[in-house]
Parts: C-alpha cells; structure tokens; sequence
C-alpha cells in the first residue's frame, strides 16, 4: 500500500513539473507579452532537435564553404556574422526547459525503481 502511495506522489510531481515546463514545447506562460516573438511549429522534442541540427549543419557549412552563401541584397554582411545570427537563433531554440524536466523525470522515476528493487 505504502508503495503504490509513493507511487502516485511520484506521478503527481511529473504531473506538476510538466505543467511548469517553460519552453517551446511547455506551456505559454512563459512568453514574455511585452517582446517581439517569431514562433513556427514543431512536432515534438525529436523534430525540434532536427531543425537545430540542420541550423548547425548550414553554419558548418557557410564556414567550410568556399562561396560566401549570402543573399545578394546582403552585401554588407560578412560570412562570419551571418553564421553569429543563425548561430543566435539556434542558442534560442535550445530546449532547456525540457532537458529540465527530463533530467528531473529521469531523477524521480530512479528513485522509485531503487526502492522497488531493494
């Protein structure tokens, strides 16, 4: 009986810890009202990592490349700064909410499979 207790705790902290999750795939209390945003879609934490792989794929690229790989109207950006901004964009895409809420996820469900298996 003690066990199943603990167990059902155990749910009700992940249950509150994702709805507390910030992040692009948490819940909306996070934005911030009062700034710009740009906002697209992503299906979940794996497609998320995808597009930010494919970011890092492109910067890798861009600097590796022999072309400068910028927009001809953009002639006054450098390779380089180009490679900061998208470089900037991937550092905003970093889930770190969810790496939060893994790690604690992870931490949680350890503990019970270390007082089932004594």
């Amino acid at each position: 009986m003690k066990s199943k207790k603990k167990r059902l705790k155990t749910l009700e902290e992940i249950q509150q810890l994702r709805n507390d999750l910030s992040g692009l795939l948490g819940n909306k209390k996070s934005i911030d009202p009062k700034g710009n945003h740009v906002s697209f879609e992503v299906r979940d934490n794996n497609h998320l990592l995808m597009q930010i792989r494919s970011l890092l794929q492109l910067c890798v690229s861009a600097l590796n490349g022999d072309g400068m790989m910028l927009f001809p109207k953009n002639k006054n950006a450098s390779k380089e700064d180009s490679v900061i901004q998208v470089l900037e964009l991937v550092l905003c895409l970093l889930p770190d909410g969810q790496m939060y809420f893994m790690d604690k996820l992870d931490e949680k469900l350890s503990k019970l499979e270390n007082k089932k298996n004594p």
